[in-house]
């Protein structure tokens, strides 16, 4: 499938009218501030210039959003036909090839998720669980599981390194009795014709290394989950797809199908915390390509709350550090096109710095209000900006949901996601800063289990976001006689603690409905 840099092209012509309009906007402010400057002015000006540098990066990010929606509604019938050449021309070999499921677990353990997964319509495969659990009572759990289903092998490793990645490279080195592996998460739930679609991919591009299955989330227990469990769906759907053709494709860790000639040419994954992302990487600097498969479906358990959705950013946000850290040298000496590298960097660079820019933004404009700066109608020109960039990674949810009945969710979905997002700065804040103070990335086990909070609990864990709504509002209250210049961290900061309890609210009944005719029938 061959990639055009349309996509890019584009971004980066509209990025560059938006900069021309931001910088044109600082001129004009700049040349009402009553001159000569003095030591005040210029703190002003290069204050007002801080802001629209930050205001400029995170345009970049927006507008590549808006425009793979865009490129998603215009091009979805040239991109159904690519596809369509993958069913028509892939010659599948006449022998079946080994595939082997590696399902991979640590201290969180689903069998049924297992049991679904393992039910292939194919002859030539085996399903291995590789347990790197330390919490007895799942190591128990996953002993009396295989002891009563002798089809599944088990397999544990002396010694936990290199996390996720040494797990798999544990079982896989020096093996030859596979030809291609499938790696499985705790929640994953791959459907039975997994193997068959899969290995069209294969056979259509004699040089794919690895396939990336579409993944949707499994049905939400609570308001919280079946509310940010949308947003899997939709990029699924829309986002990916555009980056098979127009972009850089990601590895996921999960759903994921990889050749053996494909993990021997690259030695392996490398022991990080974004193993997926970095082994992309890998696999392009083998010569060899990563294809994403929206027809293949399977479904994965969104955080089920939002104590276990900060664990993982929080991972997340360590991971990509990391790679930014260990991998920038290697992009850009990868044999990736010019927009496959621009791509990758606004994809996974972004979540470490996104946070680094909301933060230089409020640093900013409160530093403006102590220096005499009318930052409150200067603050409204900038929150319009800010709410179309966070608006605009939700544009493919609209595409996808707008004919279905959870089109109704997608106002109270917005409003959640941009509050708990926010409500998550502070978290990454610190995470980025003591990855820069030289703190090493763990490998964190997202929670499974769900549970009720009080209120109580709710305010322990989101202490943080309080005392960052507290600190910065108390700042812009001696800065600017006001909080309006920092409303939208301090909101979504100060509603924390009821984004928590949304997981004590049911699923809607819309939901509950549709569970009720399902088991009916």
């Amino acid at each position: 499938m061959k990639k055009k840099p349309t996509v890019y092209v584009v971004v980066l012509c509209l990025w560059a009218v938006c900069v021309a309009v931001l910088v044109a906007s600082l001129a004009w402010t700049v040349a009402k501030i009553p001159h000569p400057l003095g030591a005040k002015g210029v703190a002003v000006v290069c204050l007002l210039a801080t802001n629209t540098f930050a205001l400029a990066m995170l345009w970049l990010g927006s507008i590549k959003d808006f425009v793979f929606s865009c490129a998603y509604k215009l091009a979805s019938k040239s991109m159904q036909k690519a596809y369509q050449q993958v069913e028509e021309q892939a010659q599948l070999p006449t022998t079946s090839p080994r595939f082997v499921l590696l399902y991979c677990t640590c201290n969180d353990f689903n069998p049924t998720a297992l049991l679904q997964s393992s039910h292939q319509h194919y002859n030539n495969y085996k399903t291995v669980i590789l347990d790197d659990s330390t919490d007895q009572r799942y190591v128990k759990q996953i002993d009396d599981f295989v002891d009563t289903h002798a089809q599944f092998e088990l397999v544990r490793r002396v010694g936990r390194q290199g996390y996720k990645a040494g797990n798999l490279n544990n079982y896989l080195e020096g093996r030859t009795d596979y030809d291609y592996f499938v790696v499985l998460d705790a929640d994953e739930i791959v459907p039975p014709n997994y193997i068959q679609k899969v290995q069209k991919y294969f056979a259509f591009d004699k040089l794919c290394g690895a396939v990336q299955a579409r993944h949707t989330a499994t049905e939400g227990e609570n308001l919280f989950q079946q509310l940010l469990g949308l947003s899997v769906g939709s990029n699924g759907k829309t986002v990916q797809v555009v980056k098979n053709f127009y972009g850089a494709n990601a590895l996921l860790g999960h759903g994921m199908t990889v050749s053996r000639a494909c993990y021997q040419k690259t030695g392996g994954f490398p022991h990080v915390v974004a193993e997926d992302i970095s082994f992309a990487v890998e696999v392009k600097n083998a010569g060899m390509n990563v294809l994403y498969a929206p027809d293949v479906l399977c479904q994965e358990q969104f955080p089920n709350n939002y104590v276990a959705l900060k664990k993982r950013q929080c991972k997340w946000t360590q991971g990509n550090l990391e790679y930014m850290a260990r991998y920038n040298k290697d992009i850009s000496k990868c044999p990736m096109t010019w927009f496959e590298k621009l791509d990758v960097r606004i994809s996974h660079y972004s979540l470490p710095i996104v946070p680094m820019l909301g933060l230089l933004l409020t640093a900013c404009t409160i530093a403006l209000g102590f220096l005499g700066y009318p930052t409150i109608a200067y603050s409204l020109g900038v929150y319009l900006l800010m709410l179309l960039f966070l608006a605009s990674p939700l544009i493919p949810d609209l595409f996808v949901y707008r004919k279905s009945k959870k089109f109704a969710l997608l106002l109270p979905y917005f409003v959640v996601t941009v509050c708990t997002y926010a409500s998550l700065a502070p978290m990454m804040i610190r995470t980025v800063l003591l990855g820069l103070l030289g703190k090493k990335a763990v490998f964190l086990v997202t929670p499974k289990q769900s549970k009720k909070f009080t209120f109580c609990e709710a305010l322990k864990y989101t202490a943080d976001s309080l005392l960052f709504a507290l600190a910065t509002s108390i700042l812009s209250l001696l800065a600017c006689g006001s909080i309006l210049p920092v409303i939208l961290v301090v909101v979504g900061c100060a509603v924390a603690p009821f984004l928590v309890l949304l997981a004590n609210v049911p699923a809607t009944t819309l939901q509950k409905k549709k569970k009720s005719k399902r088991q009916n029938t």
